[in-house]
């Protein structure tokens, strides 16, 4: 399998436990940013219902965190990409 690493190989671990830590900690904050926001959601939609709280507020609290999560997401995932290639052309160049 390519993905397996011989015997034989030189591997820096430092490297691999760095990305796996990043991914870790975005999939961790994710979970946080999603819990709070399924919190925050929940005290605004009640209030659609009883006129309080006006449809644009309702629907901005609704559709903006997803927003905001996206372009989070978009840019963490450019940026490992970035990082895991970068790490790729290091190791070739080692060898």
């Amino acid at each position: 399998m390519p993905d397996q690493v011989r015997h034989d190989e030189k591997v820096e671990g430092s490297d691999l436990i760095r990305i796996r830590r990043v991914a870790i900690l975005f999939a961790l904050g994710s979970a946080i940013y999603w819990e709070g926001m399924v919190a925050l959601i929940g005290l605004i939609n009640p209030l659609a219902g009883l006129d309080v709280a006006p449809y644009w507020l309702v629907v901005l609290m609704n559709v903006g965190p997803a927003c905001i999560y996206a372009i989070v997401t978009l840019i963490f995932c450019h940026w490992l990409a970035r990082r895991v290639l970068r790490q790729a052309q290091e190791r070739s160049e080692q060898e």
